[in-house]
């Protein structure tokens, strides 16, 4: 089983691109970037890609974009379907309420899934709640990625409406 996150809508989205990129170890090299301690840049391939970002805090950012790794039409009739990503904290989830918030369009539906892929039992009664968009808080958020939180759901959907 797989854990997937994802938008699905009505309308185009805009995609939050991931400030992590992969470059060369020769790019590193000529961008002066200090290689880690144990692996120093002389003992590798000049072509061997490594992951590099600007901060650490960069690392596991929240990420949308259009299509999704994972086959996910029998969850949803919409035509938009956006792949969330993210390494969960309440920091995190803020981001992707501010994005939803800031991005929801007048006449638009966001459904806004967390399901696990693969999972027999059930797997189409998925719980939801409908909110308006000036309703969705953090909280309702929180409940769908963070499991200690007492009402975690493990898998979810949000409907939100403008």
């Amino acid at each position: 089983m797989s854990s997937c996150s994802f938008i699905a809508t009505n309308f185009e989205m805009p995609e939050i691109e991931s400030k992590a990129k992969y470059i060369t170890v020769k790019e590193a090299i000529e961008l002066e970037i200090k290689p880690h301690e144990l692996v120093p840049w002389e003992k590798m391939d000049p072509n061997t890609q490594v992951l590099f970002v600007e901060n650490k805090e960069d690392l596991n950012e929240l990420v949308i974009n259009k299509d999704c790794y994972y086959n996910v039409s029998e969850y949803t009739g919409y035509p938009f379907i956006y792949e969330v990503n993210f390494s969960y904290s309440e920091l995190r989830v803020k981001q992707l309420l501010d994005y939803l918030k800031d991005n929801i369009r007048e006449g638009q539906i966001i459904e806004l899934w967390r399901v696990w892929i693969g999972h027999d039992d059930n797997e189409l009664n998925i719980p939801y709640s409908r909110f308006n968009h000036n309703e969705l808080s953090l909280n309702h958020l929180l409940q769908m990625y963070n499991w200690n939180n007492e009402n975690y759901k493990e898998q979810y959907c949000i409907v939100l409406e403008k």
